[in-house]
């Protein structure tokens, strides 16, 4: 689908914009499909409104006439030879509510069936958009901004609901409408009613004219509200670095500033969409007081007099419906145009074709000349070669920027290597779905992330089908569940965001119970350590141990106190293997780490 930017949409002709809306709006009509059934039947409601429109003129006109004949009432003149009976008058008097009732009811049901269908076709667009994001790369995530995505998510999917739906409505139901007045003001007096008629085209000239003002201003509204998102998200998610730097005041202007010219953008879209009612009135006004004169000079009857101005009057609103029809859609598309980009974004890691899953894996692990940029010409890693063995402890070392983490990050499949592959048991990991490669690896990060949410929950994330024992038995092995315990609610104790509540320790301790519970034959310790006194770094050192039996162990570690006693220790610099061995090994040949252990060692680390 061709991108449609806010820049362009502005500068469009509306024969332009017209074929710019089709691919998206195409689009939107396949989300439909599934409640057609339903939405048909708001249609049919709405076209009954319609007809209800027709219906109650001549009820109208039939009970003016009733009541005031020749303009005159019979009872009231006390001339009771030709009055009609008091009852018959209820009952004739008493069919205009009866059509007004009608006439509401079917307003109603199309309002329900049309919200009920916008509804799920909201949650449906918003499911996917948000199951594609999930899919997509970390890649993908490092080049946009997460407020952004989350305004498109939330806020730029109800454009496209609004698109479909409520304009959907009015497109059938407003026209309908139109049609079934004028039919009886054909009926009643034609003359009247094609003089009327030449008064709508002009009623066409203010929705025109705000046309693309309305464009610019929706355009810039959704961008500003983009902008507010990222504010917000950012001044959200980085309180701690906000509040020690002092720069709560800095963050309120940045989000003053962002509101402020949203603010502005949207009242300048409501005072354009707010003009064309007017505007319109005020032509339909003259068609008004033309009627009247109308009426006049050929001597109506009192029916026909009050149908006719009555009928004129009810061509208005659907009028005015329909005239602000082509503003919303100016300013829809650029929300559904920014939805269905995200939609159809390529996902830069996927699951090759009819990919098998990876089962039964022992662990053995094969880097094979790989290679990996982040950015064009700067590589994170090249020529890797070295080979895990299944059951074994190995451990990353080198100093920041060695690659190490990177190698971390391809072996789970969050990028894929420029050259060279990852076999897992001989099978390329490119190969095999990657849920399947994600299930048989746990892992313990640097950057421990805990959610807003139980104690109890956060461990289950590891493993949703584990008992209450099994989370239970991992927060002991991991040596949280004592202190777990002393919280107010135990392992109900919500902990609040990204676990605010706690320790830095108490957080790393529950990423290891999560970890720990997941039971995977292959375990990735990013500095797994790193946020733990000494008492507690033995209790889970001596838990890893346990944990790591049977099982291929990768550590990245910058205290070398942590991975002395690992398998094998492989030595990185600058994206590459300089050396592999064991610690005794290592410290008899490599100068590299010869150089990390004795500048921790001798400073006491």
């Amino acid at each position: 689908m061709k991108k449609v930017s806010r820049k362009d949409m502005a500068n469009m002709s509306t024969g332009e914009f017209v074929q710019a809306a089709k691919g998206p709006y195409r689009e939107l009509l396949k989300y439909l499909i599934p409640y057609k059934g339903r939405f048909a039947l708001g249609v049919l409601f709405g076209m009954l409104y319609g007809l209800t429109n027709g219906l109650l003129l001549l009820v109208i006109r039939y009970t003016t006439n009733r009541v005031l004949p020749d303009g005159n009432n019979s009872l009231l003149n006390g001339d009771t030879s030709s009055a009609i009976p008091i009852t018959d008058i209820i009952w004739i008097c008493a069919a205009i509510p009866a059509i007004m009732l009608i006439r509401g009811l079917f307003t109603y049901l199309n309002a329900y069936c049309m919200t009920w269908t916008s509804l799920r076709v909201l949650s449906d667009i918003r499911v996917k958009l948000f199951s594609r994001l999930m899919n997509q790369s970390l890649d993908f995530f490092g080049k946009r901004k997460s407020g952004d995505m989350i305004q498109t998510v939330f806020n730029q999917t109800r454009m496209a609901q609004m698109a479909l739906t409520t304009v959907a409505s009015d497109a059938v139901k407003q026209p309908f409408a139109i049609l079934t007045s004028l039919a009886v003001l054909f009926y009643i007096d034609w003359k009247f009613t094609v003089l009327a008629l030449f008064v709508f085209p002009l009623c066409i000239l203010p929705v025109i004219a705000v046309g693309k003002k309305v464009r610019k201003a929706g355009g810039k509204e959704e961008e500003e509200a983009g902008m507010l998102m990222v504010v917000m998200q950012e001044a959200f998610a980085g309180f701690r670095v906000v509040k020690s730097h002092g720069r709560e005041d800095y963050e309120i202007e940045r989000f003053t500033s962002a509101n402020d010219k949203m603010m502005g953008f949207i009242m300048r879209w409501r005072k354009a969409l707010e003009a064309v009612g007017p505007a319109v009135e005020a032509v339909a006004s003259i068609g008004i007081a033309a009627a009247l004169v109308y009426v006049w000079k050929n001597d109506l009857s009192a029916g026909d007099f009050i149908a006719l101005n009555g009928g004129f009057v009810m061509l208005y609103p659907p009028f005015k419906s329909l005239s602000r029809i082509h503003i919303l859609l100016q300013k829809c598309l650029a929300a559904t145009s920014k939805v269905f980009e995200l939609m159809h974004q390529d996902l830069d890691i996927a699951d090759a074709e009819n990919a098998p899953p990876l089962k039964d894996v022992q662990g053995q692990i094969t880097f094979e000349n790989l290679s990996f940029h982040y950015k064009k010409g700067i590589p994170a890693v090249q020529g890797i070669n070295f080979t895990i063995e299944p059951g074994k402890s190995y451990a990353l070392v080198g100093p920041s920027g060695a690659g190490k983490t990177t190698l971390f990050s391809l072996l789970m499949r969050f990028y894929d290597p420029k050259e060279g592959r990852i076999l897992i048991d001989g099978h390329d990991i490119k190969g095999v779905q990657q849920a399947s490669l994600r299930d048989h690896i746990g892992i313990v990060n640097q950057d421990t992330f805990l959610f807003h949410d139980t104690i109890y929950n956060n461990i289950l994330y590891g493993d949703p089908t584990a008992t209450k024992e099994q989370v239970e038995e991992a927060a002991r092995r991991a040596h949280a569940h004592d202190y777990i315990l002393e919280q107010d609610k135990g392992y109900q104790t919500i902990i609040g965001d990204k676990g605010g509540s706690l320790s830095g320790g108490q957080q790393q301790r529950l990423s290891i119970a999560r970890a720990i519970l997941r039971d995977a034959p292959i375990l990735l310790l990013d500095e797994a350590m790193s946020a733990l006194d000494t008492e507690s770094e033995q209790k889970i050192k001596e838990a890893l141990d346990t944990l790591s039996k049977g099982k291929t162990t990768i550590a990245i570690a910058h205290r070398l106190s942590t991975i002395l006693n690992a398998d094998q220790i492989v030595v990185m610099e600058n994206g590459q293997v300089q050396d592999q061995g064991s610690h005794a090994e290592l410290l008899d040949r490599s100068p590299l780490y010869q150089k990390l252990y004795n500048l921790q060692f001798s400073a006491g680390i």
